[in-house]
């Protein structure tokens, strides 16, 4: 039990540690990149939000409905650690959990009316990671224990009950059977969730099977055993029940779903006929070492080991980036080596329209871009840097050292409290050897949970970390479930990670400051 731990263990030498560890200081994160529908959201590495390109719908969120062709800095959005941007909406999470929206409220993805500044959610907390239907469809969040939390359009079952319903639906409300996520990726049509333990679920419309092989148009989440262990998922808005790609733990990817157009085929082999072509889960050939997968409306973009973009997908706009209007075929599949670009920290696929961050900073665009690159071409197949003004180009930031998301919350008071923390990691570090801690400061005792439960901390031994091993996505934890933890009130959380193997990992953590206190018990 917890609160045992906390009071019969003790304590010594730990001031030192302590006062490093527990230094709650405002962390730079990974420059980040999420393109609508005609419009860009940027997420700097200092936490700003900064967007462009149409505003009808007041997605820009500025308070407007203003076209704006150079990036503009929302100036209520601060500390944020991811935005999301799909067709006319958009959406933010700040490092404190809270989720934030504004522009288009088709199906109440902004929690009721329209706004063109952003909004807070109301009835989440603690969440770590957040994503959208590609145009107007439903909202997800997913929290440090795992749960997702769904809102908005249901006419495709995106809401994982199972069955369609109309209107709008303005409240997160949660999706059964989807617990222990970590990712969620949804199109229009329907979603896929990563699970902590490597497995992946799916709901939404299941047309022809081109979701999951299971029974029934519509599904709740289910999950799809034919691929076992994979490190993340994509949902492709594409013909009417979309494609799906997965990223196995080896770096390769695979795809299934529909390919009722010529420009579905990416590489993929066992491909079948029946009155909807569709695409059996195959992998797909030309794709190695990849490291990110982001989808869009029609195409994909992933990014390998060395930053290297590559593309697949419908190609009308040039949105391949490279430099042809060619659309893949049958006879001769595609993939799109994108040329031009410095290695690549981030990348994103709107509809017909494709960005990336360069590891210096540097934002490009390419597709559809009239109102998103200043003097670029309504098609520009190739990559146009991101201008701030003219002669100015726009910088989003340097990665430097990435401090991945911390987070942490409490349910129920002392007396019956279930509490969870989370690290989410860098994209960066994904995948490396390296230790993930958690620990409790009380007083000036540090205790740290290892493989044998609560320990304190001593100058003669070795933290104990929680995981070690290649670091996954996330890492939540559930510390106590519903337990009388009366007594423990002020005592401090705290969640981070190093690189490296035992010692080297705390050093590396402590020196590049990922670490975080994320809740004190009250």
């Amino acid at each position: 039990m917890m609160k045992q731990n906390f009071r019969t263990a003790a304590a010594i030498g730990v001031a030192a540690l302590c006062s490093a560890f527990a230094l709650s200081a405002a962390h730079a994160v990974q420059p980040a990149v999420s393109m609508g529908g005609d419009h860009a959201l940027v997420l700097r590495a200092d936490g700003t939000v900064w967007a462009w390109g149409y505003g009808g719908s007041g997605q820009l969120g500025l308070g407007s409905t203003s076209t704006r062709t150079a990036p503009t800095q929302i100036p209520t959005l601060q500390n944020v650690v991811q935005v999301v941007a799909r067709g006319s909406f958009s959406m933010a999470l700040k490092a404190d959990g809270t989720v934030w929206a504004w522009g288009d409220n088709s199906g109440g993805r902004t929690g009721g009316n329209g706004t063109s500044v952003p909004v807070q959610i109301n009835g989440l907390s603690n969440i770590v990671s957040i994503n959208a239907g590609t145009d107007t469809a439903a909202a997800f969040a997913t929290d440090a224990s795992g749960r997702v939390y769904a809102w908005g359009s249901n006419s495709s079952a995106q809401l994982g009950t199972g069955q369609v319903s109309a209107g709008g639906n303005y409240v997160p409300r949660l999706v059964a059977g989807a617990e222990g996520a970590v990712a969620v990726s949804a199109s229009d049509a329907a979603v896929l969730s990563l699970r902590q333990d490597g497995k992946l679920l799916a709901w939404g419309l299941n047309g022809n099977q081109a979701l999951a092989p299971v029974a029934g148009s519509a599904t709740a989440p289910v999950v799809i055993n034919a691929l076992p262990s994979v490190q993340a998922v994509a949902s492709t808005s594409i013909n009417i029940a979309g494609q799906y790609y997965a990223l196995k733990n080896d770096g390769s990817v695979v795809a299934w779903g529909q390919a009722s157009t010529n420009a579905t085929f990416c590489g993929q082999a066992g491909v079948r006929t029946s009155s909807y072509a569709l695409i059996d889960i195959s992998p797909i050939q030309g794709l190695a070492r990849i490291s990110q997968i982001e989808p869009g409306d029609g195409h994909t973009l992933f990014i390998d080991a060395d930053g290297a973009l590559h593309a697949c997908g419908t190609n009308s706009a040039g949105q391949l980036g490279d430099g042809t209007l060619v659309n893949p075929s049958t006879e001769a599949p595609k993939i799109a080596h994108i040329a031009g670009l410095p290695p690549v920290v981030a990348a994103a696929a709107g509809s017909a329209i494709s960005a990336a961050i360069g590891t210096d900073g540097s934002v490009w665009v390419w597709g559809r871009a009239t109102n998103l690159a200043t003097g670029a071409a309504s098609k520009s197949t190739t990559p146009v840097r991101v201008m701030q003004a003219a002669g100015v180009p726009f910088d989003a930031g340097r990665v430097g050292e990435a401090s991945g998301m911390f987070s942490g919350s409490q349910t129920g008071p002392l007396g019956i409290a279930t509490v969870d923390v989370a690290a989410a990691v860098s994209t960066l570090h994904r995948g490396k050897a390296g230790r993930v801690y958690v620990a409790a400061q009380t007083g000036s005792g540090l205790f740290f949970l290892g493989s044998n439960g609560w320990v304190p901390y001593t100058t003669m031994a070795a933290i104990p970390p929680y995981l070690s091993g290649a670091l996954p996505r996330s890492v939540p934890v559930r510390l106590a479930s519903s337990e009388n933890l009366t007594g423990l009130k002020g005592v401090q959380l705290l969640v981070g990670y190093g690189l490296g193997d035992d010692t080297a990992a705390v050093t590396e953590m402590l020196r590049s400051g990922r670490y975080q206190t994320v809740h004190t018990l009250n």
